[in-house]
């Protein structure tokens, strides 16, 4: 007899049988055994290595993911997972092979941490695909995917993308335009999308209308991006010189050479230039292989060259730090030989260029290839050559498409990659690396000219196109008349918007499957039963002594000079009871001078210094332990750039009397938002959305960061260990305390946007919101945790 399942609906009817003859009876799917699940997954780990370089075999990513999707939309999230993490195995183990001669302890630990991220895509799959349904399965996959990508480019040790999907399509004309409004996000959801609706398209071939319509959709989505106009390049051109000195291939496996051979093959080459000088001369990253600055005599050598040509020239140096570490840096040499200015690379290379916890892992004997760390920059520097603005990203840094982009949203006209890629000899991690930066060229409407040491140096156009290149460890000249250009692409304006949507879409997704599965599930068991089951609505918590509640307000600073006064004047106004705790980390612009200042007069205003930026979160840790210590009733969390009005404390202060935990929401009636656009208040509405739904949490605003806490709260909190930060810190509080049975109550505000300073916002906090509160949800969902209860409203 027919199992029968509330799982979604997969039955193939028997001949000469109707479909739905028994509506009420589904069939659960065939699982395929976890040996076909494998070899299905190796499979497409081979096929979608294929697509990469050496073979560079780009059409085939489009049907690289049909066996591993055919396996996991029949199996169980067990065996998904195990399916996916073989396959990432695969994939990332044959994509990353070139850094196999630096040792199985450089390979598998990076091919184990990428394939994780596959193992969780194996994990999800089959929670979001519903058969009966191919064309919104395969978008939810799609969505899934990209959003894991996202994700894996900026987390941990900021993030790394190798291996990006949408990278495969680099010389496919058509599909290409999109990334210049969606990043290469959007090339990766098409490609991903295109398998699915392929595998819906193949098992429907009885059904051939339906078959040929998924199919049809399936191409349209490849060929339709061809239509997106690209900016045009009207700007100044630039003749560009790029002098690939070269190494000979036995040395270049040395990280940092420090023999001077680097730098004299490009002092060498160079003096060719003399007799017809380009506009600009580029020298890769690295090639003046010992500091300049340290070094008279190659000092001496270097702007004698660059003197007898006489052009503004690029080099890459590694150059000495403070505290026994190095940068690596693009120098800008004038026509005379003077370095006039200088660009530090902003995201190094983790276990290249620095060693994180280098004191526990300093057993391991590879690491002595990387014998000092890095010091990064901070700035988007970019250079004044000939009135064109010219961008300098080095090496690594092209792998990141945000990263690229804000050179460009800073005004950069012309893109230049300055890389080192000898040590990986004549495998195809050079042209792995270009294909980024024909990427990257595409995504900001940029010309960029890739100069490599050894080899692949290229000139790309704004299409995607390579229009020449150089072979590897050939020293030789790639020169080109360069056009540039001022105009902004859709995503050079707009940033990560795709994934981000693509983020909330599966975040709403898994928590309608949370709720339908808890829906579906058996009988509740009573509430002395249930483990973790949130307790009844308790009665505020009285708070002590008599008279007016000492109130104590926390304020996170960084750079809030402009701000800080007024914000402190206000919240003292409030009332007698009422005190300011500034915790500043350390801010550039002097904001904890004026806070010192202010609390040599004013007694209720008292500072904590910390050294250098430590977060948001862990500032309001630090303050809600000094607040307990010090025994206060009520501990406010407010922010310190006016955009949480002073005016609006007292009135969480009344309602504080009346329960445990009031947060100052924006979209309870009588709240508001001033000064944001439509995108930004949706986007943040989104957010609360996905809080509701994924952890049944009855708060308009759980994200809002103006809240006030009787100090029993806080230790019951603190109790246990915090580790969110951003906005995931706020839903997490307000989570923990709701599940705790507190009672927590809304009160309307009016929110501002920041009038002074730079939001805080960040692509790493937002995924971490993303992955937190589904995790917390899931946790608790499939734990059968009790419903969501009514919050208490404030009284009038």
């Amino acid at each position: 007899m027919p199992e029968v399942s509330s799982r979604q609906a997969d039955p193939e009817p028997a001949q000469g049988q109707g479909p739905h003859v028994l509506p009420g009876l589904r069939l659960r799917k065939n699982r395929a055994g976890l040996p076909a699940a494998l070899v299905l997954a190796v499979t497409s780990g081979l096929l979608l290595a294929a697509s990469n370089p050496p073979l560079d075999i780009g059409p085939l990513a489009f049907v690289a993911l049909i066996p591993l999707l055919a396996t996991l939309r029949s199996v169980a999230a067990r065996r998904g997972t195990a399916a996916g993490f073989v396959f990432g195995l695969v994939f990332y183990g044959v994509v990353l092979y070139w850094l196999i001669p630096f040792g199985v302890i450089a390979w598998a630990p990076l091919v184990v941490s990428q394939a994780a991220y596959a193992a969780l895509f194996g994990w999800l799959v089959p929670v979001l695909w519903v058969d009966a349904r191919p064309v919104r399965s395969a978008a939810a996959v799609a969505a899934l995917w990209t959003s894991i990508d996202w994700i894996r480019g900026d987390w941990p040790l900021g993030g790394f993308t190798w291996g990006a999907i949408g990278n495969t399509q680099h010389g496919n004309g058509f599909l290409l335009p999109l990334a210049s409004v969606t990043g290469v996000w959007g090339v990766t959801f098409v490609v991903v999308l295109v398998n699915a609706l392929l595998l819906s398209a193949g098992r429907r071939v009885g059904e051939r209308g339906r078959s040929l319509a998924l199919a049809g959709g399936a191409a349209a989505l490849v060929m339709v991006p061809a239509l997106i106009p690209l900016p045009a390049t009207v700007g100044p051109r630039l003749d560009v010189a790029v002098v690939q000195g070269s190494v000979d291939k036995r040395q270049a496996a040395g990280f940092y050479l420090r023999s001077r051979q680097v730098a004299e093959n490009h002092i060498r080459l160079h003096r060719s230039l003399a007799q017809d000088p380009p506009d600009l001369a580029v020298w890769p990253e690295n090639s003046l292989d010992v500091d300049p600055t340290a070094d008279p005599g190659l000092a001496a050598e270097v702007t004698g060259v660059v003197r007898a040509v006489g052009v503004p020239t690029l080099a890459g140096a590694v150059t000495d730090a403070p505290g026994d570490r190095f940068l690596n840096q693009v120098l800008y040499y004038s026509g005379q030989g003077r370095i006039l200015d200088r660009y530090s690379k902003i995201h190094p290379v983790p276990f290249g260029e620095y060693v994180p916890l280098r004191p526990i892992l300093g057993w391991v004997e590879q690491l002595r290839y990387v014998p000092r760390d890095i010091a990064p920059g901070h700035q988007f520097h970019l250079f004044d050559v000939r009135g064109v603005r010219v961008a300098t990203p080095i090496c690594f840094e092209n792998a990141f498409p945000d990263l690229f982009r804000r050179f460009v949203a800073d005004g950069a006209n012309l893109m230049i990659v300055a890389t080192n890629d000898s040590s990986y000899a004549d495998s195809a991690a050079s042209r792995e690396h270009v294909t980024m930066s024909q990427m990257r060229a595409v995504e900001t409407g940029r010309w960029v000219v890739q100069a490599a040491i050894s080899g692949e140096s290229a000139i790309v156009d704004p299409r995607g196109r390579v229009l020449r290149s150089t072979d590897l460890f050939v020293p030789t000249i790639l020169r080109f008349d360069v056009p540039t250009s001022s105009a902004r692409t859709l995503y050079v304006r707009l940033g990560d918007w795709f994934p981000w949507a693509c983020g909330f879409a599966v975040a709403i997704g898994l928590a309608a499957w949370a709720r339908r599965r808890r829906g579906s599930g058996a009988r509740t068991p009573p509430a002395g039963e249930r483990e973790g089951a949130v307790p009844a609505q308790q009665a505020p918590l009285p708070i002590s002594g008599g008279g007016e509640p000492q109130v104590l307000v926390i304020l996170p600073t960084y750079n809030e000079r402009e701000t800080i006064g007024r914000v402190l004047a206000g919240v003292v106004a409030v009332g007698p009871e009422v005190g300011a705790l500034v915790v500043d980390d350390d801010s550039p612009d002097g904001t904890g001078e004026v806070v010192a200042v202010m609390a040599e007069h004013e007694p209720r205003v008292h500072l904590v210094r910390r050294s250098g930026k430590l977060g948001l979160a862990s500032a309001y840790r630090l303050g809600f332990a000094k607040a307990i210590e010090q025994g206060v009733d009520v501990v406010v969390e407010m922010d310190a750039d006016l955009s949480h009005r002073p005016e609006d404390l007292p009135r969480l202060l009344r309602a504080v009397a009346e329960h445990d935990v009031v947060i100052g929401s924006r979209y309870v009636p009588g709240g508001q938002v001033s000064n944001w656009s439509r995108a930004r208040v949706a986007l943040s509405r989104a957010g609360n959305g996905y809080a509701r739904l994924a952890l049944g949490l009855p708060l308009a605003d759980a994200t809002s960061g103006f809240r006030a806490y009787r100090r029993p709260v806080l230790e019951k909190l603190l109790a246990e260990h915090i580790s969110s930060d951003g906005y995931a810190f706020q839903i997490e509080l307000a989570y923990r305390a709701w599940k705790a049975g507190f009672d927590v109550a809304e009160v309307p505000i009016t929110f501002r946007e920041r009038e002074h300073g730079r939001s805080k916002l960040s692509r790493r906090i937002v995924a971490e919101a993303l992955v937190n509160v589904a995790r917390w949800g899931l946790r608790d969902r499939l734990r059968r945790r009790s419903g969501p209860r009514v919050p208490s409203a404030p009284s009038p």
